[in-house]
């Protein structure tokens, strides 16, 4: 088992993201097919978003500021933020994976060079392979039905309305947007702008897997090595007389581990820190768009909403494990042969611990010691937000 073994989902994300899988040296390559096509479609998509976020700041200034009842002014704004979270995470994602393409590709070479082989035995390496396939498995499934929900809402709904007599056709995109030409009463416009929002989605929510399941990625191979080092240390024997040689190699060993948990944050903190604020921005007022405005309309916004949720929560739960795991290696240490060792040997495992200290409280995953409080804080803002809305009906 290699690491390109666990590329699956992040190579699914990256052809519906139009762009080209990732590759590192020992990587098998892939013939490229339609390199040109997905060249024009992530130009278009990317173009589509941008365009996207431009009409839904002119929609809220033209229309949605005009309300004059509290609660329809209320609603506008917290659909039109919604909107334009949703917008904009996937657009930083889209910046963040295609600025940091080539730290990235070289983590993934140095984690290819480190990764465990078949004769380790101190390295679970089927059991972290399977519970990341498991996850991103989930993570694709759950977008590619969202963007589906999220695409053919409006189509639906126009069928509704088509069906049912007595109702005039909303031609509602999938959110309020201003397109440079007639939308409302306008098949052809109708059409032109889902099509735009369908590319632009289609790009972004592939940017939305592959990032997530690179989180994923990275949180499991940290997770293995930290789990690797403190089993070897368990498993040392001060006694023996290699012990000293031992326990300066996983020092060395250790402190690599670091530097890679340092690259890590260096690339996705940006990542983390727009997805956490958006995300607990969109949470809140998707909530309230969901209870004020018609079934109809409140429909198209829950998909965006649970996503959010999801989003939210696994860079939560991965931030938590990784740095639960690295605070594993100092009791490993301590424990580990401390009354028998010799001065020189306690010495090295005061080293070892002073390191494993110093990440664990700030440096690994920075965003993770904070991370379940944040979400927690955004579940109860998002309750009060209900309380405070059904105040104004």
């Amino acid at each position: 088992m290699q690491l390109h073994d666990h590329m699956k989902y992040v190579d699914m994300g990256c052809r519906m993201a139009c762009i080209p899988r990732y590759q590192w040296k020992g990587r098998p390559t892939e013939i490229k097919l339609y390199a040109s096509e997905q060249r024009i479609v992530f130009l278009l998509g990317t173009i589509c978003q941008m365009v996207q976020i431009a009409g839904v700041l002119i929609y809220w200034y033209c229309n949605g500021r005009m309300a004059t009842d509290t609660a329809t002014f209320v609603a506008q704004l917290s659909e039109m933020c919604s909107s334009l979270t949703l917008l904009l995470v996937g657009f930083c994602n889209v910046c963040a994976l295609t600025v940091n393409r080539n730290q990235i590709e070289t983590l993934l070479e140095k984690l290819q060079e480190i990764y465990p082989g078949s004769k380790k035995n101190h390295y679970r390496c089927q059991h972290y392979f399977d519970l990341a396939m498991t996850i991103m498995r989930m993570e694709f499934l759950f977008y590619m039905v969202f963007y589906i929900y999220y695409n053919s809402a409006p189509v639906l709904l126009l069928l509704w309305e088509h069906v049912h007599e007595g109702y005039d056709l909303s031609f509602k995109t999938q959110t309020n947007t201003w397109f440079p030409w007639k939308v409302q009463g306008s098949a052809i416009g109708f059409i032109m702008a889902v099509l735009s929002i369908t590319v632009g989605s289609f790009v972004g929510v592939g940017f939305s897997i592959v990032t997530q399941n690179l989180v994923c990625l990275f949180s499991f191979q940290l997770k293995l090595h930290y789990d690797g080092i403190s089993s070897q240390l368990v498993s040392l024997d001060c006694r023996q007389p290699g012990a000293h040689q031992e326990l300066r190699i996983l020092i060395a060993y250790h402190c690599r581990i670091l530097q890679l948990g340092d690259q890590v944050n260096n690339i996705m903190n940006f990542v983390f820190g727009s997805s956490l604020v958006g995300a607990t921005i969109a949470i809140c007022m998707s909530s309230v768009s969901i209870l004020l405005l018609d079934f109809a309309s409140a429909c198209k916004y829950v998909s965006g909403l649970v996503a959010f949720v999801l989003y939210n929560f696994v860079i939560c739960y991965m931030g938590t494990e990784v740095n639960s795991a690295s605070g594993k290696v100092l009791p490993a240490a301590f424990y580990n042969n401390w009354y028998e060792g010799d001065l020189a040997y306690r010495r090295m495992l005061l080293i070892l611990m002073m390191r494993a200290t110093k990440p664990y409280m700030w440096r690994t995953y920075k965003l993770a010691p904070v991370s379940i409080t944040t979400y927690m804080a955004t579940l109860k803002f998002s309750y009060q937000m209900f309380t405070c809305v059904r105040s104004l009906k």
